[in-house]
């Protein structure tokens, strides 16, 4: 499909083409119009137009929180930020510093009461307009941007896909807002978006408890827990000054109530980042768009698009994936806490005419297992950050691909947790079958360090899996039913500890606490309270069980609390060499 093609038959909201836009006959009356305008714009002009046969496409599960810092730079791709705004600039109000443009429609000058407002000279205003823009482009450009647009009017939106060719070039943002005459103009250029990451961070970590005022080795424990999270939340890892100075902008207007679109693209990471926060809710809606290849192995989906015409390039089979996000608040005590976003919804556009098409892509759990597979065989082809240091293939070595193992189970920490027992049991099959096979004993113990990396990630995802199964239990969620009897309630909760008890003992602190703190829930329910009270059995068959049961419960809770302090002051004293939990973890007949 040539590039002209792309989007060609797209109607935007209120029956308006894309086509009636972008040649001037239509005028955007609404900010969802402009919002659909700008999404086909950037994805023809900033993903479409780019790409070949040698694009370097992302994997899927980069669209998957938590996001990852890239490391690879495709300076030839292109890259922008942008920022809209559903009223008319007031230029010195403004929060932030950028290069006013005039449309043809402005008045130069003061009104007077002698005289009628005057106008200026259409030449002088697309003179000055041109003077702004010229600076911030590399010599080469400016030649070829005069012949194109010195006699035109470059804040108007017919020319915007055009312009982008030039915006693209420019390393500070441009703005979008209705002009006197309500008209969405590009009114703004080389914009610098204020990125006060000192005072937010720290304000926001105090809020959620993990700093205190004075405590600076608490601060140096959190910083990077707090620093992700708050990043996550609008949509980005920690990463370069483009995206983030784009989202702490996005958080001081949310903080003032202004509506306002921010869009980004990275050519490093070759993905479109939407922050909607036109509707003024309390975080933006987070939006992500990308190239992605289907993978091989989804055979009806890839016949599915391939019927319906969704391939970019159906010999690699990549199709245009937008996935939505949703914000989760923070508590300390969910198993995933460092769970700031969560996929809500994934569509994949298409080419000619945008129409919307839900797949699950990205959240398979079949291709899941494949992948898993693929890696511990060495067969995965694909790169992935680990530990921050650079990016690494899943080769044939042992170490890059113990390396690419951790990276991957720590990026998809969250997904194996939330998953279901029967998945979880497959998980650990394929992963045993490696990382406790007797015919790798040799190459392991060249990497000991990097072998029991793998051990403690494995057995800290079991102990979250775990936890967040009695989560689940005590919340009432998929798969227990909420309408469980307290009964059945408190059946399951036993089984549960009686099952993980020498397990339990050894989680990791933090997941210890969230254990304890899911049973303090569940014990202090008013109901159940007042049954544990009674000094004496009740009279009640129902309340009498329910009564011996919560003995039984407590005094489980008392012996394992017992047991765990006897094993913390034996490691202290060092008299106990603890063993780890990540060792029984795949031992043949265990059951976790």
């Amino acid at each position: 499909m040539g590039g002209q093609a792309y989007f060609s038959e797209v109607r935007l909201s209120n029956n308006l083409t894309l086509k009636e836009v972008q040649s001037g006959d239509k005028k955007i009356p609404d900010r969802q119009i402009l919002k659909e305008f700008l999404e086909y714009t950037h994805i023809k002009k900033g993903l479409l137009e780019a790409y070949n046969a040698d694009y370097p496409l992302i994997d899927a599960r980069e669209l998957l929180p938590s996001f990852e810092i890239n490391f690879a730079e495709y300076n030839f791709l292109p890259s922008f930020s942008m920022i809209a705004f559903n009223r008319p600039l007031e230029y010195q109000q403004e929060v932030f510093q950028f290069d006013l443009l005039h449309s043809l429609n402005e008045a130069a000058g003061e009104k007077s009461a002698h005289k009628p407002r005057r106008f200026p000279a259409k030449e002088k205003v697309l003179k000055e307009n041109a003077e702004k823009f010229l600076p911030h482009l590399s010599r080469e450009l400016r030649g070829d941007f005069k012949a194109e647009f010195l006699q035109k009017d470059i804040t108007d939106l017919a020319f915007y896909e055009d312009l982008l060719s030039f915006l693209f070039h420019m390393d500070r943002a441009h703005v979008i807002a209705r002009d006197a005459g309500q008209e969405f103009r590009l009114l703004g250029c080389y914009a610098s978006f204020p990125s006060d990451l000192d005072s937010e961070l720290k304000s926001f970590g105090r809020r959620i408890g993990k700093f205190k005022v004075d405590d600076n080795s608490l601060y140096e424990k959190n910083r990077s827990f707090v620093y992700q999270f708050l990043m996550e939340l609008y949509g980005f890892p920690i990463s370069a000054e483009r995206r983030t100075s784009s989202a702490l902008f996005a958080r001081k207007l949310s903080r003032l109530k202004e509506p306002y679109l921010i869009k980004v693209l990275g050519s490093s990471d070759r993905v479109i980042t939407s922050l909607n926060g036109f509707e003024q809710q309390r975080f933006p809606v987070v939006e992500k768009t990308a190239l992605v290849q289907v993978p091989a192995d989804m055979q009806d989906m890839r016949r599915q698009l391939s019927d319906k015409g969704f391939y970019v390039d159906p010999v690699r089979r990549v199709v245009i994936v937008r996935v939505t996000y949703l914000q989760h608040k923070y508590n300390r005590h969910n198993v995933q806490e460092d769970r700031a976003l969560s996929v809500l919804r994934q569509e994949i556009i298409h080419p000619s005419h945008g129409e919307r098409a839900s797949f699950n892509l990205i959240k398979d759990t079949r291709s899941f297992l494949v992948t898993l597979n693929d890696i511990i065989r060495g067969e995965y082809v694909g790169g992935i950050s680990y530990r921050q240091e650079g990016l690494i293939t899943c080769g044939k070595s042992h170490d890059d691909r113990l390396k690419f193992l951790y990276a991957w189970l720590n990026k998809n920490q969250r997904r194996i947790t939330g998953y279901s027992k029967e998945f979880f049991e497959d998980f650990k099959k394929i992963i045993n079958n490696y990382i406790l096979n007797p015919e790798y004993k040799a190459f392991f113990r060249k990497y000991p360090d990097l072998h029991r990396e793998v051990l403690a990630k494995i057995a800290y995802i079991q102990q979250s899996h775990h936890v967040q199964q009695l989560e689940k239990l005590a919340l009432r969620r998929p798969p227990f039913n909420r309408r469980l009897t307290q009964e059945r309630f408190l059946a399951l909760l036993l089984e549960f500890i009686e099952d993980y008890y020498d397990e339990i003992l050894h989680y990791y602190d933090e997941l210890f606490d969230k254990y304890n703190q899911i049973i303090l829930l569940t014990t202090t329910q008013p109901f159940l309270k007042s049954i544990a009270n009674e000094e004496k059995p009740p009279q009640n068959p129902y309340r009498r069980t329910l009564w011996m049961m919560l003995n039984r419960l407590q005094t489980l809770q008392e012996n394992l609390l017992r047991d765990r302090r006897r094993i913390k002051n034996a490691e202290e004293e060092g008299s106990f060499t603890r063993l780890l939990l990540r060792e029984p973890l795949g031992v043949p007949g265990h059951q976790g």
